[in-house]
């Protein structure tokens, strides 16, 4: 561990910034506090516009060197936050891919929480990657509809058959059928039951882009529904099913009338997460959808004891895992990702049937794929999260030492696990444990984190979706795990040591020129 005396001496002179072991950002400010004044955007009064698709072209036709310095005088000429995003969102759906879609609202979110001068920085972030994915594959237009349409009254029936064929052509019409007659709201419920069909077999990606275009359209309005709907739908149509699924969707027909009519409340039950979570960390999925359907059924359990083992598990995966770095940061961190999308799914459905097959199929993706390839691989250490203890003498220590402790990362495959880097991640882990237990410090680790997010971040498309989940993971548990979920974290997050992000390096060169 370096000084603390080194330590605060760097706090007190960062102390403009509010976060210790920050770069200067104080050239941002200006632009940040015009163009991002007010991230909370009111929906009402978002509408698509002719600028906003000139600003997507804008985004399709500008080169990556360029497109930086173009949006920051876009911003100075009074460009707002919102057609930004607005912007940002619509090109992600006419490029197609899941990682840009779902990134938009993982940057909202991190501009949303972050200091004033840094808010442009994760648009910015997502804007260059956006950029650089034009450049290698040119965008799908979507062509109105003028024939070939289901009736309304026959739209759901179609929309059904098209799935269960998997035909994305029928399954894109009949969406926008159900959503004109029906409401997009109602329409992006319907895509949840085939969101949750195919996890294992995308890395979770289905049920990440259905969860994170919700969260999109709830801050930026449901006017721009019908792209996303016909986007998510000809994505879903085009995968068979997990060997979960079929499976989960018996147990769900014999467990469904013996449901409680409280049976999916968030109610914590100590003894069970325990159980649950023990089961499922060796892998045994079928036993553990059956121990699910069995306690709620009988009403021993509700379903937030059971999403709490299921959070736990992912973030233990991360603690274990022999290998960090990259094959952390790029593949494992799904394991995380995937049952907050799920969980997402669970929390704003009303369909008994579709919330029962989101929590089976979060217990699938976790057992079969994560658990089990880590098995296989000979990646899982003996180790357990929960074995972590708030020793007396890591107290010393402060949030900032957890963070000037950790290896650099970068976006290289294979990791480099060289002069003990996954050995300073574990005792970051167990120091910040210690330092977790005062919620006052859960406060101040992720502002922590998120700002040094914000200034390194690298091109890999999950440098902000995975934060955004696991901290929004750790708000949604039983108060006592939250410390282990926030500690475990640390194994995908940027330290101190990490490279000042490109996208940092080319605003601050268009600014001070």
């Amino acid at each position: 561990m370096r000084s603390l005396n080194r330590r605060r001496f760097l706090t007190s002179t960062a102390a403009a910034a509010g976060v210790p072991l920050l770069p200067d950002l104080g050239f941002l400010a200006p632009l940040s506090c015009a163009a991002a004044a007010d991230t909370q955007i009111d929906p009402k009064e978002v509408r698509p516009t002719w600028s906003t698709q000139q600003l997507v072209k804008l985004i399709q036709s500008t080169p990556r060197d360029k497109c930086i310095p173009v949006f920051i005088e876009q911003l100075k000429a009074g460009l707002s936050y919102q057609d930004f995003l607005s912007a940002l969102f619509l090109a992600t759906i006419e490029h197609g891919d899941p990682h840009q879609v779902a990134g938009i609202y993982s940057a909202h979110r991190v501009s949303s929480e972050a200091r004033t001068e840094e808010r442009l920085l994760p648009l910015f972030w997502a804007l260059d990657r956006l950029v650089g994915g034009f450049e290698d594959q040119a965008p799908r237009k979507l062509t109105a509809f003028t024939e070939g349409l289901p009736k309304a009254g026959e739209a759901a029936a179609v929309y059904q058959e098209s799935m269960v064929k998997l035909d994305p052509q029928q399954a894109e019409r009949a969406i926008v059928v159900l959503a004109r007659t029906q409401g997009p709201r109602h329409a992006m419920s319907l895509l949840w039951e085939f969101g949750a069909r195919r996890v294992n077999g995308t890395l979770g990606h289905h049920p990440i882009a259905a969860a994170n275009t919700w969260r999109t359209l709830e801050a930026l309005g449901w006017q721009h529904a019908e792209p996303v709907l016909r986007y998510l739908a000809r994505y879903f149509a085009g995968d068979k099913a997990d060997r979960t699924y079929e499976p989960n969707r018996e147990r769900i027909r014999k467990t469904l009338p013996a449901l409680p009519a409280d049976w999916a409340v968030n109610e914590p039950n100590r003894g069970v997460t325990l159980e649950v979570y023990d089961l499922l960390r060796q892998g045994n999925t079928d036993a553990t959808c059956d121990l699910f359907c069995t306690q709620l059924a009988s009403g021993e359990a509700k379903a937030g004891a059971m999403w709490d083992a299921i959070h736990l598990v992912a973030a233990d995966l991360l603690f274990r895992y022999k290998t960090g770095g990259s094959t952390i940061r790029g593949y494992l961190i799904h394991a995380v990702t995937s049952t907050n999308a799920l969980r997402f799914g669970f929390d704003c459905t009303r369909d008994d049937r579709a919330r029962l097959l989101l929590l089976l199929q979060g217990a699938g993706v976790l057992g079969d794929l994560f658990v089990e390839t880590g098995h296989k691989e000979g990646q899982l250490r003996a180790m357990n999260l929960l074995d972590l203890k708030a020793a007396p003498d890591r107290i010393t220590a402060a949030i900032a030492d957890v963070f000037e402790m950790l290896p650099k990362q970068a976006n290289v495959y294979p990791p480099d696990e060289s002069n003990g880097q996954r050995a300073a991640s574990d005792e970051a882990c167990r120091i910040s444990f210690a330092q977790l237990q005062a919620s006052a410090n859960i406060l101040e680790f992720k502002r922590t984190a998120r700002s040094l997010l914000c200034v390194k971040a690298t091109d890999d498309p999950h440098d902000l979706k995975y934060p955004v989940a696991a901290f929004e993971d750790a708000d949604l548990v039983s108060p006592h795990w939250r410390p282990y979920l926030v500690a475990a974290s640390v194994h995908a997050l940027h330290g101190t040591a990490s490279a000042d992000s490109s996208v940092l390096v080319k605003a601050r060169e268009a600014l001070r020129s």
